[in-house]
C-alpha cells in the first residue's frame, strides 16, 4: 500500500511538472487552419484589436493614434523576461505581458517583478493550446488556473486576455470569434494585435524593428515575445525600437491606460490563498522532479559504468580462460561428493540424479530428503542406482539439509546442487579442477535456464546470461564473488568447517556463505564451463515469490556482513559495493528511464526523448549481445529485450521495492517452495518431437539447451519418442502432432495466398472496388496467418513462433524504409496542407520509430502516400502475431464467443457512425484489429479442424448470412468516395470477409495437378516465398509503371498498366526479395523454389525415411552407457528387472512414506530398464537384506520413523560389500561436523 501510494504521488508530481513545463514555441505552429468568417460581424473584422465579448452586441475598439502598447506573449522566461524588463526600465516605458500559466507557476518571482515595475499582466492560457479547438471545460480551466497563479504571485487579478495563436481582428474566423465570446462571458476583454513584429521568425534586428513600427502615426498594439526560443534579436530590436518610436512622438502605455479602463480588482483572500497553494504544490513538484532527474543521471552513469565493466573485466576474464596455456593447476582427479537437498522434488529428482551419474569424474551422490511428503526419497531408493545414498531428516530447511549432506560426505570436495537441476557430463569435472589450487575454497558454476519455451522462461534466460553470468565474470576478475548459485557450486570441506557451514540466518544462504568464505580469506572463483540446467519459475506468481526471497535474503546477507567493508582486502568493499550498486540500487532506480520516456513523449520533445531512450536501450542491447557472445549463447533470444524493458524489469522493480520495505520494517519472510512442473525431467526424457539442434559453430562453446537431454535408464540408450499432449488452455505448449498430411504447407492455402496477392495488385492498379466483394483478399490473408500461426505453435513454443514471425516481417519493411524515407525527405516531407518549400519541413521525427517496429502506422509524406498507405496491413499483422497466445487461449475456451466479439465491436462502431474510422493512430489500429479479428480466429478454427467438423448446411448458412448482412450494410451505407468498396466500409468488410473465409477454408481440393503444370507450381512457390515483398512493392510499382508508360508512349489502357506493374514487381522481387530469405534464414536466392531447393528437399525427405524415428543426439543415456561400459566390471551395479523392492530383514522395517504421501511410480511413458538377463555377482537376492542407511549428523537418526518409534538397532552391513560399494569405514572427527542442529 505504501509503495503504491508513493508511486501514485510520484506520477502526480510528473503530471504536474509536465503540465507546467510546456515549452512554448512560435505562434505559427499549432493553430487550426483558418476557416470561414461568416459568423463574424463586419464591424469586428474591420475594427480594432480590443474586443468586448461580454456584452451584446460585441464591440471592438482601436488604440488612439500616437499611442502604442508593447505586448509580450508566452512568458515569463528566466532568461529573456528580466532582459525585457531591464530595457523597459531603461527607457521608462510600461509593457503588457500576456503570461502562460504553466510558465508563470514555475517563475512566480518574475510575475511579481512585472507587476512591481508598473507593467500589466494578462492571461495567455495555462498550457498554450488552441482554445478554438478545445472543449469548453478546458477553456474555463485554462483561464481559471492562470488567473489563480497571477493572484497567488501578486495579490491582484486581471481581466485582459489574449488567445494563443491569435493575430489581428481581420484574421478572426468563426472558431476564433466563438472563443472571444466564450472568454467574454467569463468577464475577459480580448486583446488582439495591430502590429506583429514577427520576431518568432528571427528575421534580424532591423527587420523586427520595421515590422513593429506602426504605419503613418496610427496607434496600435505591438506583438513581441519574451519566451519560446532564442530571443536575442527581440531584445536588441526592442532596445532600438523604443527610442525610434519615442523620437517619432509615440506614447507608450498599457492597455488599461490607453483605453481609460478601470484597474483590475484586487484578488480576494481566498483566491490569494488558493493561488499560493497552487504555486506551492507546483514548486514542490518541480523540486521532486529535479531530484528525480539527478537520480536518472545517476542511473545512466551506472548503466554506462556496468557496460564498461562488462567490456573490460568480462573480456579480460574471457580472454584469459580461452588461452590454451591457462589452467587451474595440476589436474584434480580426487573423487567428490555431490549433495542434493530435496524437498518434494519427485518430478525432477530422477533426472537430477541420473545426470550426476553420467558425469566423467569419480563421485558419490548424497540425496538428503528434507521431510518430503511426495515420496521423493522412496523414488530415489526405488531406482537402486550405484553410488547413490539417501539420507532422511525431518524438515529443517535447505541449509540444514546441506549441512547434513556435508557431514556424511566421504570426500574433501563437495558439490551442492538443487533437486530441480541437471548437470552436463563434464560439469562435475570442471567444478573440481579449481581445487588444484589450495587457496580456492569454493567454485561457482554457470547456471542456465532449462524451461525457455515460455516468455517468462526466456526472459529469465536473458537475465541469467546478461545479469548473473556477466556479474560473476566481473567479480571473478576482481576476486569479489558474492554468490555461489545453489544450483551449481563446489566447496572445500575445510573452508566450510572454518566458517561454520551453512547458516539459516538469511533466506539467501548461498550469498551468506559465499560472503563468509570471502571474509575468511578463501578464494572464490567462477568456472563458466561447469554448466547446470535448472527449472526456473514458470509463472509470474512463482517468479515473484522466488525473487522476493532472493532480494530479501540478499539484503539480509549484506546487512549481516556490513562490517566487511572495513576489513582488510578488497573483497568487502568491492564485492558488497557491486551488489549494492548493480543488484539493488540500479534495479530500484532503472524504471525512472521508462517513466521519463512517457513524460518526454507527453510533455517534452518526442524526437529528443525517443533518441535518448533509444541510446539507453542501445547500450543495454550492446551489453546483451556482448554477454551472449562471451557466454557462447545463440543471440536469437535477445529479441525479448524490449519486453524485458517494459514488463519484466518493472516486475523485478516492484519485487525489490517490496523486499526493501519488508527489510526496513522488519517483516519476517519465510522460505517459498516453488511448484515444480518437471521441466528438467522433461529435458531428460523422450520428447514428443526432436529438439532443434543448432548448426555447428552457431552456438559458440555450448548451446542454449542441455547437450545431453536424456537418461531414461543407465542401459537404455534410445527410445521411440512419445508425443506430449498439451492442455487445452496452454497455447504456448507444443500440441499433439497433426494427422499426416502432404509435404510442406497445403498447396490450397498457398494458392489462396497467391490469388489474394494478385487481387491486391489488380485492385490497386485499376481501382475496381467491386473486387473487394468478389474476393476479400485481406480477410483471406489474415485467416491464413492465424491458421499457420497455430500450425507453427504445434511444433515450436509460442514465444519462438512470435519471434520468427517478427523476424520475417521486419527486414523487408526496414529495406523499404532505407529506400523510401530518404526519398520522401529529399522530395520535401510535408503533410497535406503544409508548406513543403524546404526539404525536411514537417518531418515527424518521433513517429519514424514506427518504421522500425510498426505497432502504429509508419509516417509518410504526401509524395509517398501511395507507398505508405499499404503499411496498415503490417501493423495489423504484427498486432495479431503478438496477441495470438492470448487470442488462442480465449478461442479454445469459448470458440463461438471469441469469433463473435470482434464482429460485435465492428458492428457497434458501424451503428455509431464509425467513430474509430475518424480517429487516427490507435483508433485506426483498433478498427483494423476488430475488422479482421474474426478472420484471424477462423484461421484457428481451420487448423483445429472445427470448420471441417461443422455440418455443411450450417456452414453454408453462416457464410451466406455473413455475406448477405455485409452486403446489405454496404448497399445502405456506401462510401462517399469509393461506393461499394468494402475497404472503405469496415462493418461490411468484416462480415463479408468472415463469410468468405468460412467457405474457402472448408474446401481443400486436391492440388497435386498444380505442380504438374509447367511453371505454375514454381510460380505459386515464388509468390508465397516473396509475399511481403510483393505486397510492399505493388503500389510503388504501379506508380512507376504509370510514369514509364507515359514516357514510353505506351497505350493508356488498364491492360498495359497491369502488365507493366507486374514486370516492375518481378524486377523488384528479383532485386530485393532476397531480404525475405535472409529474414527466414534460408539460402539466398533470386527466385526461390528452383531445382537446387527441390533437390535439397528431396534429400531431406530421403534422409528422414532412411533414419526412421529421430532421436535427440548426445543424450545422457549415451553418456551413461559409455561411462558404464568403460568402468571395470567389479564396479558396475547392473540394472536388473525388479518386481518391487526386496523385503527387509526380519525385525527391521523398511522406510515408508509418511502418511498421505503418494506412492512413487515410474513416470508414464518413461522407458523401462533393460533386463540384464542375470543377477550380478555379489548382489543380494530378492528378499535379502537391504543396504544400511547412511547415518546422518551426530545425534540425528537417519530413518524418520525413529522420531516417533524411539531408538532402533541398525541393520548390519553385509560381510562383503556389494560391487561398486565402499566397505563402511569408522567415523572420523571430520564426519562429526557440523554440531548438532536445532530441532524444529
Amino acid at each position: 500500500m505504501l509503495v503504491g501510494s508513493l508511486l501514485v504521488a510520484f506520477l502526480v508530481v510528473l503530471v504536474v511538472c509536465g503540465l507546467t513545463a510546456g515549452k512554448i514555441g512560435n505562434d505559427a505552429t499549432g493553430a487550426h487552419e483558418e476557416g470561414s468568417s461568416e459568423q463574424v460581424p463586419d464591424e469586428i473584422l474591420a475594427g480594432g484589436p480590443i474586443i468586448d465579448g461580454q456584452h451584446e452586441p460585441v464591440r471592438s475598439t482601436s488604440i488612439p493614434n500616437g499611442t502604442v502598447v508593447l505586448t509580450f506573449d508566452d512568458g515569463p522566461d528566466p532568461t529573456w523576461t528580466p532582459q525585457v524588463l531591464s530595457i523597459l526600465r531603461k527607457h521608462n516605458v510600461p509593457g503588457s505581458f500576456f503570461v502562460v500559466g504553466s510558465m508563470a507557476s514555475r517563475y512566480p518571482e518574475l510575475i511579481r517583478d512585472i507587476h512591481e515595475q508598473g507593467s500589466e499582466l494578462g492571461v495567455h492560457s495555462f498550457s498554450h493550446p488552441d482554445l478554438g479547438t478545445s472543449a469548453s471545460w478546458r477553456v474555463e480551466r485554462e483561464m481559471a488556473e492562470t488567473q489563480l497563479v497571477i493572484q497567488g504571485a501578486t495579490g491582484e487579478s486581471t481581466y485582459l486576455m489574449r488567445p494563443p495563436y491569435s493575430s489581428s481582428a481581420a484574421a478572426l474566423d468563426d472558431i476564433g470569434y466563438q472563443t472571444v465570446k466564450q472568454v467574454g462571458a467569463m468577464g475577459y476583454l480580448t486583446v488582439l494585435t495591430d502590429v506583429d513584429g514577427e520576431d518568432w521568425k528571427r528575421p534580424g534586428v532591423d527587420q523586427i524593428v520595421r515590422n513593429a513600427t506602426p504605419k503613418d502615426g496610427t496607434g496600435g498594439t505591438i506583438l513581441l515575445h519574451d519566451s519560446g526560443g532564442d530571443r536575442t534579436q527581440t531584445i536588441a530590436a526592442l532596445d532600438k525600437l523604443i527610442p525610434q518610436l519615442q523620437a517619432a512622438g509615440y506614447t507608450f502605455k498599457t492597455v488599461e491606460q490607453a483605453m481609460n479602463l478601470p484597474p483590475a480588482p484586487a484578488a480576494s483572500s481566498t483566491d490569494v490563498l488558493l493561488g499560493k497553494l497552487l504555486l506551492g504544490v507546483i514548486g514542490a513538484a518541480w523540486w521532486v522532479s529535479d531530484a528525480a532527474r539527478w537520480l536518472l543521471a545517476g542511473v545512466a552513469t551506472l548503466v554506462v559504468l556496468r557496460l564498461i565493466l562488462m567490456v573490460v573485466a568480462a573480456r579480460r576474464h574471457d580472454k584469459r580462460r580461452r588461452d590454451p596455456d591457462w589452467a587451474w593447476g595440476p589436474t584434480y582427479t580426487q573423487p567428490v561428493s555431490v549433495i542434493v537437498p530435496a524437498y518434494n522434488e519427485s518430478k525432477n529428482i530422477e533426472a537430477t540424479v541420473r545426470s550426476i551419474l553420467a558425469n566423467d569424474h569419480p563421485l558419490e551422490v548424497i540425496v538428503v530428503d528434507d521431510g518430503s511428503s511426495d515420496g521423493t526419497a522412496e523414488l530415489v531408493e526405488s531406482l537402486d542406482l550405484p553410488r547413490v545414498r539417501v539420507i532422511r531428516q525431518l524438515n529443517a530447511g535447505k541449509p540444514a539439509a546441506l549441512n547434513t549432506g556435508t557431514a556424511n560426505a566421504r570426500y574433501e570436495v563437495v558439490v551442492m546442487m538443487d533437486g530441480d537441476t541437471v548437470f552436463e557430463p563434464d560439469t562435475v569435472r570442471h567444478l573440481a579442477q579449481p581445487f588444484a589450487d589450495p587457496r580456492v575454497g569454493a567454485v561457482a558454476g554457470n547456471v542456465k535456464v532449462a524451461n525457455t519455451d515460455t516468455l517468462i522462461g526466456r526472459l529469465q534466460h536473458v537475465e541469467y546470461v546478461v545479469g548473473f553470468g556477466i556479474d560473476r565474470r566481473v567479480q571473478d576478475t576482481t576476486s569479489s564473488i558474492t554468490t555461489i548459485p545453489g544450483a551449481a557450486g563446489a566447496f572445500r570441506k575445510e573452508a566450510l568447517r572454518e566458517v561454520g557451514g551453512l547458516s539459516d540466518d538469511t533466506l539467501a544462504e548461498d550469498t551468506d556463505l559465499t560472503i563468509a568464505l570471502g571474509r575468511a580469506g578463501w578464494k572464490v572463483v567462477f568456472e563458466d564451463r561447469a554448466l547446470a540446467w535448472t527449472e526456473a519459475p514458470a509463472t509470474a506468481g512463482q517468479l515473484w515469490r522466488q525473487r522476493y526471497r532472493w532480494s530479501y535474503g540478499t539484503m539480509q546477507a549484506i546487512w549481516k556482513h556490513r562490517r566487511a567493508v572495513r576489513e582488510p582486502g578488497s573483497f568487502g568493499w568491492l564485492g558488497l559495493a557491486h551488489v549494492l550498486l548493480f543488484q539493488i540500487m540500479l534495479p530500484l532506480s532503472a524504471p525512472l528511464v521508462d517513466i521519463f520516456l512517457l513524460y518526454g513523449l507527453l510533455f517534452e520533445d518526442p524526437a529528443t526523448t525517443i533518441l535518448l531512450w533509444s541510446l539507453m536501450m542501445g547500450l543495454q542491447v550492446a551489453g546483451g549481445i556482448y554477454a551472449f557472445h562471451v557466454d557462447g549463447e545463440p543471440k536469437g533470444a535477445l529479441w525479448v529485450l524490449p519486453v524485458q524493458q517494459f514488463v519484466y524489469r518493472q516486475l523485478m522493480y516492484v519485487v525489490l521495492v517490496q523486499s526493501a520495505v519488508s527489510a526496513i520494517s522488519g517483516v519476517r519472510v519465510r522460505w517459498q517452495k516453488l511448484k515444480r512442473t518437471g521441466a528438467v525431467d522433461a529435458l531428460l526424457s523422450p520428447q514428443a518431437s526432436p529438439a532443434p539442434v543448432p548448426p555447428a559453430g552457431a552456438a559458440g562453446r555450448h548451446p542454449s539447451f542441455p547437450s545431453m537431454p536424456a537418461v531414461p535408464a543407465p542401459t537404455a540408450v534410445a527410445a521411440v519418442p512419445e508425443p506430449r499432449p498439451a492442455g487445452p488452455d496452454d497455447p504456448g505448449s507444443p500440441l499433439p502432432a497433426p494427422v499426416a498430411r502432404p509435404r510442406g504447407r497445403e498447396r490450397w492455402l498457398d494458392t489462396l495466398r497467391g490469388l489474394a496477392l494478385v487481387r491486391v495488385v489488380v485492385y490497386h492498379a485499376l481501382g475496381l472496388g467491386w473486387l473487394s466483394i468478389v474476393f476479400p483478399s485481406m480477410g483471406v490473408m489474415f485467416a491464413l496467418g492465424g491458421s499457420l500461426m497455430v500450425q507453427s505453435m504445434r511444433k515450436t513454443p509460442a514465444i519462438d513462433v512470435i519471434g520468427q514471425r517478427i523476424r520475417r516481417l521486419l527486414p523487408p519493411l526496414w529495406l523499404m524504409a532505407v529506400i523510401f524515407v530518404p526519398i520522401m525527405v529529399w522530395q520535401g516531407w510535408a503533410a497535406e496542407g503544409a508548406d513543403a518549400e524546404s526539404p525536411g519541413n514537417g518531418i515527424p521525427w518521433s513517429d519514424l520509430i514506427w518504421w522500425v517496429f510498426p505497432i502504429m502506422d509508419p509516417p509518410g509524406s504526401e509524395w509517398g502516400l501511395d507507398t505508405v498507405e499499404v503499411l496498415w496491413y503490417l501493423r495489423a499483422y504484427l498486432w495479431f502475431v503478438l496477441l495470438t497466445p492470448v487470442m488462442l487461449k480465449a478461442f479454445r475456451k469459448s470458440p463461438v464467443i471469441s469469433v463473435l466479439v470482434p464482429l460485435a465491436l465492428v458492428i457497434v462502431d458501424g451503428l455509431l457512425g464509425s467513430p474509430l474510422s475518424d480517429a487516427s493512430g490507435l483508433g485506426a489500429g483498433l478498427l483494423d484489429f476488430v475488422t479482421f479479428g474474426a478472420c484471424w480466429m477462423l484461421g484457428f478454427a481451420h487448423r483445429e479442424g472445427m470448420i471441417r467438423r461443422l455440418p455443411l448446411p450450417a456452414l453454408l448458412g453462416l457464410a451466406a448470412a455473413g455475406i448477405a448482412a455485409g452486403m446489405f450494410w454496404a448497399v445502405g451505407h456506401p462510401s462517399p468516395d469509393a461506393g461499394l468498396d468494402l475497404n472503405e466500409i469496415p462493418m461490411a468488410q468484416a462480415l463479408v470477409s468472415a463469410g468468405f473465409v468460412l467457405l474457402v477454408l472448408r474446401v481443400n481440393p486436391a492440388m497435386g495437378w498444380v505442380d504438374k503444370v509447367p511453371g505454375l507450381g514454381r510460380l505459386i512457390s515464388v509468390v508465397n516465398a516473396r509475399a511481403i515483398t510483393i505486397y510492399l512493392l505493388n503500389n510503388p510499382a504501379i506508380d512507376v509503371a504509370a510514369w514509364a508508360n507515359d514516357r514510353l508512349g505506351l497505350p493508356d489502357s488498364s491492360g498495359w498498366l497491369v502488365l507493366s506493374s507486374v514486370v516492375i514487381i518481378v524486377l523488384g522481387v528479383a532485386c530485393f526479395g532476397w531480404v525475405e530469405d535472409l529474414a527466414a534464414r534460408r539460402p539466398l536466392q533470386i527466385l526461390p523454389g528452383g531445382k537446387r531447393a527441390a533437390a535439397a528437399r528431396r534429400k531431406k525427405d530421403d534422409d528422414a525415411v532412411r533414419q526412421g524415428p529421430v532421436l535427440r543426439p548426445r543424450t545422457l543415456a549415451e553418456a551413461t552407457a559409455r561411462r558404464i561400459a568403460e568402468m571395470p566390471a567389479t564396479e558396475v551395479l547392473p540394472v536388473v528387472p525388479r518386481q518391487g523392492a526386496p523385503a527387509p530383514r526380519e525385525g527391521f522395517p523398511a522406510p515408508t512414506p509418511r502418511e498421505g504421501a503418494p506412492t512413487p511410480v515410474r513416470r508414464e511413458g518413461a522407458p523401462a530398464p533393460v533386463p540384464s538377463g542375470a543377477w550380478a555377482p555379489g548382489r543380494a537376492a530378492e528378499g535379502g537384506p537391504r543396504r544400511a542407511t547412511v547415518p546422518g549428523p551426530r545425534g540425528w537418526p537417519a530413518d524418520p520413523q525413529a522420531w516417533s518409534a524411539g531408538p532402533q538397532e541398525r541393520p548390519a552391513a553385509p560381510q562383503e560389500p556389494l560391487p561398486g560399494r565402499r566397505r563402511p569405514q569408522p567415523r572420523t572427527r571430520a564426519q562429526e561436523w557440523p554440531p548438532p542442529q536445532r530441532r524444529p
